[in-house]
């Protein structure tokens, strides 16, 4: 079997998936409007339709929400929780992130090429 040239390989970890909830689906797509214009994400997937269940100042809540799953560079995550935080309708706006630990190649280079490194 002839083999082709390497697949690119990609880094763990480069990457992560951050998300962030939001009270509506038109406050998510403001926002994240606001975070693909600002590179801050390549790409952010507006996922209506969410029920949240938790506690807040003692009482057990249960509302509908929208969910970002928002596509960027680990390095970027403080800047992108801050941006979050000074432009989320909450006054506690949820956002955390895991790192990506495998993804296609060809869209992995997209992502970095659309997010750049932070600067420093």
């Amino acid at each position: 079997m002839a083999s082709g040239p390497a697949a690119p390989h990609y880094e763990a970890g480069l990457h992560s998936i951050a998300y962030v909830t939001t009270p509506n689906e038109n406050s998510a797509k403001e926002l994240a409007r606001k975070i693909v214009e600002q590179k801050l994400a390549a790409c952010v997937n507006v996922i209506p339709g969410l029920t949240s269940v938790y506690e807040w100042e003692g009482k057990i809540n249960e509302d509908s929400e929208t969910l970002l799953m928002i596509k960027t560079r680990t390095s970027r995550v403080d800047e992108l929780s801050k941006f979050v935080r000074e432009n989320h309708p909450y006054s506690v706006a949820e956002v955390i992130s895991v790192p990506i630990e495998n993804g296609n190649p060809p869209y992995m280079d997209w992502l970095s090429r659309t997010v750049r490194e932070k600067k420093t």
